[in-house]
């Protein structure tokens, strides 16, 4: 760690080069420059504090960009280290502001040359309140203690204990003198400050038990030496301990110039002689011009004050509106490159804006594509399933074609096969009839017997005929029974089949035309509310 010595008078440069760094972006570089801005607070110059106070809100931007950061991978391990050192620097800020009697070291004998008051009321507040920091700053080195990494050296975070251990000395020393000379002023009255005695003794072991461990830091022993306290709080009643005196109040104007006179002397015994009255009433003359002189030159000597504190309170309010133009100059200077920035940033957010409406015009218009070739592919879909349709419809109507011209044939048969069969038994009753007339006109047995024989043949041959001729018929007709039954199921059958292709047809061109025309829609919706934003943007 590199020591600095802050032996310019203004920090105004050190401010600027801190915001020029990009602190925000390396936790490690934004804890190391809180360490050198506190060293700065305590060990420079004195117009280094009411230079700080007009910073805290850029210190409040480093506690609170930390603060925020605890899901970043950059401020992992030191977003609560910062926070905290942000939140020690602004109370120590924040008490300089209320006292700001008080230098960066908190030096005892500096204070009260500059305070010169006694009043124990304001005394017991100034302590109080800087019993207040001391622990703030216990709590922030305990958690700087607890965020040490095992395995690490951890040099920035011991770094950060020179100050703390620097400053917290400060504290107990102006405490511990400042103490003592109250409880000499108040002296019959202590039991008033023992609120006070008890955050002492207490701070006293906590400081004792923070510098022991300091002093087994090797790192941080390198640096700097660890005071050592004692084992018990020092006697603040002042047995053993002899502080420098409160100083005294000034007296006020009035008791300058109008001194109490001194009671004169009583003369001595009149003597009877003229040269002794002569003599008194001499030595009273030269004592009465001498007093007179000693008034006009204190008189004289007041006024060469007064005239000096006017003269240092012009230069004092001529070197503060020096600086409150110098701090306007800085803030206005701050405040055209924060807007020069800020509208940078808005250049930028826009010209990203346009960027991102592009690409979303671009991915819009290959949406629109999208969803013209698939309106195309889906009516191409729908047209070949017509196709299909209008295909199986031509198919079986050639089918249904061809059964009928079939049953045509069988009918046709059929009716032949009843004609045929109706000759025959016509021809079988003129055989008949004629088998009567030959066996009346049959003069002879033989010729009967001959023509019987050839009847009978003949008859035998024509019942043969006529059972052939009956069983093709019937034969003929359980065909045509058969195919008629299963001509009219195939044609039911088909006809259902052709029905419930119609359906499915008709179902699948309205889920089509449903999906078409939602997609359509959506992508009409999404179109226009394109066209909305970029309007709204333009």
């Amino acid at each position: 760690m590199i020591m600095f010595t802050w032996d310019f008078k203004t920090s105004v440069p050190v401010w600027e080069g801190m915001k020029a760094q990009p602190l925000l972006a390396d936790e490690v570089q934004c804890y190391k420059a809180l360490i050198s801005l506190h060293k700065m607070i305590r060990e420079g110059h004195q117009v280094c504090i009411p230079e700080a106070l007009t910073q805290t809100a850029f210190l409040e931007t480093l506690g609170q960009r930390a603060g925020n950061s605890s899901g970043y991978d950059g401020w992992r391990n030191y977003s609560v280290l910062i926070r905290a050192y942000v939140n020690f620097l602004l109370a120590k800020l924040e008490y300089h502001r209320l006292h700001p009697e008080f230098d960066g070291m908190f030096n005892y004998e500096e204070y009260v040359s500059l305070r010169g008051t006694n009043d124990p009321n304001e005394g017991y507040e100034t302590i109080a309140d800087l019993m207040s920091l001391e622990d703030r700053l216990d709590e922030f080195q305990k958690l700087v203690f607890r965020n040490f990494q095992p395995g690490s050296n951890n040099e920035c975070r011991i770094a950060s204990l020179v100050p703390l251990v620097e400053e917290s000395y400060g504290i107990y020393k102006f405490a511990t003198r400042m103490l003592i000379a109250m409880h000499q002023r108040v002296d019959g009255a202590e039991q008033a400050l023992e609120p006070l005695r008890t955050r002492y003794n207490g701070q006293h072991y906590a400081l004792r038990k923070f510098y022991y461990e300091c002093s087994n830091l090797r790192y941080l022993t390198s640096l700097i030496t660890v005071p050592r306290l004692p084992q018990d709080p020092p006697n603040l009643f002042g047995d053993d301990y002899i502080p420098p005196p409160l100083p005294d109040r000034p007296q006020s104007a009035r008791d300058v110039s109008s001194p109490v006179p001194a009671t004169p002397t009583p003369p001595p015994p009149a003597e009877p002689t003229i040269d002794l009255e002569a003599e008194r009433q001499a030595a009273e003359a030269l004592r009465l011009k001498q007093e007179e002189e000693e008034r006009q030159r204190q008189l004289l000597l007041q006024q060469q004050m007064e005239q000096q504190r006017l003269e240092e309170q012009q230069r004092f309010e001529l070197l503060q509106q020096q600086q409150r133009e110098r701090e306007q100059q800085q803030l206005e200077q701050l405040q055209r490159e924060q807007l020069s920035r800020q509208v940078q940033g808005k250049m930028q957010e826009f010209e990203q804006q346009m960027l991102m409406m592009r690409g979303q015009h671009e991915r819009d218009q290959l949406t629109i594509d999208q969803y013209n070739k698939r309106v195309a592919a889906l009516e191409e879909q729908i047209r070949q399933l017509q196709l299909l349709q209008a295909q199986q419809d031509q198919g079986k109507d050639e089918l249904i074609r061809q059964l009928q011209a079939q049953i045509e044939q069988w009918r046709q048969k059929y009716e032949a096969l009843a004609k045929l069969y109706a000759q025959l038994r016509q021809e079988h009753l003129e055989l008949l009839g004629k088998f009567k007339a030959v066996s009346l006109k049959a003069n002879s047995a033989s010729e009967v017997m001959a023509k019987m024989d050839r009847f009978q043949a003949d008859m035998k041959r024509k019942n043969l005929e006529l059972a052939d001729m009956m069983r093709e018929r019937d034969k003929a007709r359980a065909d045509l029974q058969r195919m008629e039954n299963g001509q009219a199921e195939e044609v039911e059958r088909l006809r259902r089949e052709l029905e419930d292709s119609e359906d499915r047809v008709r179902e699948l061109s309205r889920n089509k035309g449903a999906e078409v025309q939602q997609m359509l829609a959506k992508f009409n919706a999404e179109k226009d509310a394109l066209q909305r934003l970029l309007d709204d943007k333009l």
